[in-house]
């Protein structure tokens, strides 16, 4: 019973205590438009869990985001994925976010509640591939807005992979978020290719933060011409580390 009651007084706490973090990472999919505070660490984790014909298969994704200034960021992290039980790394990455326009890790509270945010930045990564993955380039323009409860966030991404065909992408991300109360808040998302239009997905989310320090996000992406068709559960989390 003790244990219960503290688990109570946990969630009680997680739930109830405001949040005002800026770092870029309000959802799961889609990308958002603030950079971290100059000088702030942050460590990252993301992992996707699919079972796809029976087949069982996960990948996870550690790093770590840096605040250069207040417009400028850099990530390192490395993909692993595990397919039927042999995992193997895939790839490591370094990427960099630059504010265009806007308040990108606004320093007052109270002006933006009350007048909202909004913002353009823009986001390069370089994946070196590794174990026969081909190396990849990212190129991510992002445009967002906040305003009282709400979040809104819209992508367009073109995606190089240097493998012997060139094959490359564009897509798009669009995201909408919610406070409910305190920081607990949920989500929908939306992403796919333009070319794919048939297989986007869409994925609903919910997000609870604690303490000004940490951020978990929980989803899962359905597709939207078959729900049961390739279901990918989605967990993120980002913890401040000063």
């Amino acid at each position: 019973m003790k244990r219960v009651l503290a688990v109570i007084s946990l969630l009680q706490y997680v739930l109830v205590v405001n949040v005002y973090a800026h770092h870029g990472k309000n959802f799961l999919v889609t990308g958002s438009f603030e950079t971290p505070r100059a000088g702030s660490w942050h460590a990252l984790f993301a992992a996707d869990f699919r079972n796809r014909f029976g087949t069982q298969a996960y990948e996870i994704e550690p790093g770590v985001l840096y605040g250069i200034n207040n417009r400028l960021d850099v990530e390192l992290h490395a993909h692993g994925v595990s397919d039927d039980g042999a995992f193997h790394a895939e790839a490591i990455a370094v990427e960099s976010r630059f504010s265009l326009f806007g308040q990108s890790s606004g320093s007052d509270r109270e002006i933006e509640e009350e007048h909202g945010r909004v913002g353009v930045t823009l986001l390069l990564e370089f994946e070196k591939g590794l174990n026969d993955q081909p190396d990849a380039y990212e190129v991510r323009m992002i445009v967002g807005a906040e305003r009282g409860d709400y979040q809104l966030a819209g992508n367009l991404i073109w995606q190089q992979a240097l493998d012997e065909e060139r094959s490359h992408e564009i897509r798009y991300a669009l995201g909408i978020r919610r406070t409910l109360t305190g920081s607990l808040g949920i989500g929908v998302e939306f992403d796919g290719a333009f070319d794919k239009l048939s297989a986007a997905r869409f994925t609903p989310g919910v997000f609870v933060s604690a303490g000004g320090q940490l951020d978990l996000k929980l989803g899962a992406s359905l597709r939207m011409n078959s729900l049961l068709d390739d279901p990918i559960i989605r967990l993120a989390l980002v913890y401040g580390l000063n």
